[in-house]
């Protein structure tokens, strides 16, 4: 029988904290769902524990090891995703906590609300021993959520809940993403005439540590360069005020030139050159272009109407 919701996972060497992760998973109080994990190449204890607990509860789902070795986080969550078997998909990162209501809490808006394609939430951050750190309240009104877009990306991974056949039709997961995936995925949703809603209470305590895969200062330069690629797919959204337009192309110069100086660090000194100066100059250009296109549209109705 198919279930309600499918939380998918994808984990790499995550023992420290996936027993605590997957008890909370399973305890939850919405009970009909599939826990969909994808072991991205553990050599730790990863694979003993996930084999423990899909002895112990059915709805875990264990994928088969994939083949070539480990892969990047976004071909791993990827690989959950396509697996999922529920109109409606839930993530959770190995190493982030669910409060126990989380998936009754989501699954509840997307049944009230059609219109949704993906609910999110406030999320608290804790440190590798579970220490808090901080909430982040993430606009709860479509526009405001919109308007902060253009900035970066507002919505946590592990907080989001969302429509299958709406993912799908937008692509899914990038896998040539390996920072943005979920950022690119929540643009799309909406660049495709989804809403997003934002449940104003914390859901998830997701947690920070050092191992972290977007901590890691090996690949510096396309973790500016993704979100430069996005953020310029953010600021062709509809509906967001000028004002954070603007903020917009202000985060993206910064990021431009973060991007160039990392290729000039890493001894790509003409590439960085070359590719921060183009993405400082599409950061300017954004905000033009979205004039002319609201410009064209309305000469287009004027001249519609005047028939």
């Amino acid at each position: 029988m198919t279930p309600a919701v499918s939380v998918i996972m994808t984990v790499r060497n995550g023992a420290r904290y996936l027993g605590e992760t997957l008890d909370a998973v399973l305890r939850q109080t919405f009970a009909d769902f599939e826990l969909v994990i994808n072991d991205n190449g553990s050599t730790d204890e990863t694979p003993d524990i996930l084999r423990r607990y899909a002895t112990q509860d059915s709805r875990v789902r264990l994928l088969d090891p994939p083949g070539g070795g480990p892969k990047t986080f976004t071909q791993g969550i990827a690989r959950a995703f396509g697996a999922a078997r529920a109109p409606l998909v839930a993530v959770n990162d190995g190493d982030d906590v669910p409060v126990p209501d989380r998936l009754q809490k989501q699954a509840a808006v997307l049944d009230r609300h059609p219109d949704v394609v993906l609910v999110a939430s406030w999320y608290d951050e804790i440190d590798s021993e579970g220490r808090p750190l901080g909430t982040f309240r993430v606009p709860s009104e479509h526009e405001k959520l919109v308007d902060s877009f253009q900035r970066g990306n507002p919505v946590a991974h592990s907080s989001m809940m969302y429509r299958r056949q709406n993912a799908v039709a937008v692509g899914g997961y990038q896998e040539r993403l390996t920072y943005a995936s979920d950022f690119a995925l929540s643009v799309a949703l909406i660049a495709a005439g989804g809403k997003i809603a934002v449940i104003p209470e914390s859901l998830m305590k997701m947690r920070v540590h050092a191992e972290q895969t977007s901590l890691m200062p090996d690949r510096q330069a396309e973790r500016y360069r993704e979100p430069l690629e996005v953020l310029g797919m953010a600021s062709r959204l509809g509906g967001a005020s000028w004002t954070a337009r603007l903020q917009g192309v202000i985060s993206r110069q910064k990021l431009a030139l973060r991007y160039g100086l990392a290729l000039w660090n890493g001894g790509k000194r003409m590439q960085g050159l070359v590719e921060g100066g183009y993405w400082m100059f599409d950061a300017l250009w954004s905000p033009v272009g979205v004039a002319v296109a609201q410009w064209r549209g309305r000469a287009n109705a004027a001249a519609g109407g005047a028939r």
